[in-house]
């Protein structure tokens, strides 16, 4: 499953990466002269969770028009092997796409990288990097439809979206609950199966007329960005290719999905999911049984049927084979869970400083790992 953020996860989860830094204390100037100008703004919190990223908490401002965003983060690492990478962070990813550029600004020591769209440094970056260093070393990488050696093939397809009929209250808006489910099951030439679950629950309010308004600028953004990222190229993009991407983006409530053409299955049904979502709640389940005799098993590869040796492999080559352990979970627990609550969302006269590196910041070499 690609994690480019569901809607604001397309561009944000994935910029979670940094160097390790102390805070140095960075306040903003008490007087900004910038023009200002109509900008959808959300403020949410997060926490990303499981066996295939770090763990993490935080929380998030995004700022958007029709042809930039601006994420805010301040994030707390949970993880301890991620810590050895980075510590707690004050970072913001700027997306200019009417420049076709990007920059990934530190605030904690006052520094930032400039690079493509799709290649500032992020933890896909840095998979990516140690994913392609394994294949170097001839060790396999994680692919849904198995290896030269195993093959996989897709056995069941299921997607379901349901109406709960719950309600509440949640950040004074009346809220409803929409659950979908994605079960996707691969099967090896010997019926040994690798079995997927996806949970999303969505709680969501009738639109206001500013959320329509957000939606439209999110819209014109997300096409931008889509036009420009590398997404095919995504070292985890064969689980979410573009159009399901911006399915998933308007489903997240990024966008307006009443607006959209739907022509397949899933997105019909997620048509059905009605209304602005407030929070969003995503746990992805594996049990990983296919292959499991087609090659030797060693403590330095796993095979292609299994996403989290290969993960471990990956995550190893960058902070060491300790990191291993930490890939195990819990039996019955999902290997990848995200949360998203938006906190507040409006429609508001922003300074053009939020979308530029600050004064007086230094501009540091993309990381070796970044891909080109």
């Amino acid at each position: 499953m690609k994690t480019r953020r569901l809607g604001l996860l397309a561009m944000s989860a994935v910029a979670l990466a940094g160097c390790a830094s102390t805070d140095s204390g960075y306040q903003p100037p008490k007087v900004d002269n910038t023009p200002t100008h109509t900008t959808a703004v959300i403020h949410a919190t997060s926490r990303i969770e499981g066996s295939i990223l770090p763990n993490f908490h935080g929380t998030e401002t995004a700022y958007t028009r029709a042809d930039r965003r601006t994420i805010d983060n301040e994030s707390k690492v949970d993880s301890w092997w991620a810590k050895m990478m980075m510590d707690d962070l004050h970072t913001a990813d700027m997306f200019r796409m009417d420049q076709n550029r990007a920059m990934k600004v530190n605030y904690n020591n006052q520094t930032y990288y400039e690079c493509g769209i799709s290649q500032c440094p992020s933890v896909i970056n840095m998979l990516n990097a140690a994913s392609n260093e394994s294949a170097d070393k001839g060790e396999d990488t994680y692919d849904p439809e198995g290896s030269e050696a195993c093959p996989l093939q897709l056995v069941e397809h299921e997607f379901n979206v349901v109406d709960t009929g719950q309600s509440k209250t949640l950040h004074g808006y009346p809220a409803h609950l929409y659950q979908a489910t994605w079960d996707l099951i691969y099967e090896d030439d010997n019926r040994q199966q690798n079995t997927n679950k996806l949970v999303i629950e969505f709680w969501t309010t009738p639109p206001t007329g500013e959320m329509k308004q957000i939606w439209a600028i999110h819209q014109k953004a997300t096409d931008a960005y889509v036009e420009q990222a590398d997404l095919d190229h995504n070292p985890l993009a064969r689980f979410l290719p573009e159009d399901v991407f911006r399915a998933v983006s308007a489903f997240s409530g990024d966008t307006d999905s009443s607006t959209q053409q739907w022509h397949n299955e899933v997105t019909r049904k997620l048509a059905t999911i009605q209304g602005y979502p407030l929070s969003i709640e995503l746990d992805w389940y594996l049990e990983a049984h296919a292959c499991e005799e087609a090659a030797p098993q060693t403590a330095s590869s796993d095979n292609a049927s299994d996403p989290l040796g290969a993960l471990k492999d990956m995550a190893s080559n960058v902070v060491g084979d300790a990191v291993k352990d930490q890939f195990a979970g819990d039996e019955g627990a999902p290997i990848f869970s995200y949360r998203y609550d938006v906190q507040s969302a409006s429609i508001a006269q922003v300074h053009d400083s939020v979308f530029t590196v600050p004064k007086g910041f230094r501009e540091k070499p993309l990381p070796d790992w970044v891909q080109k």
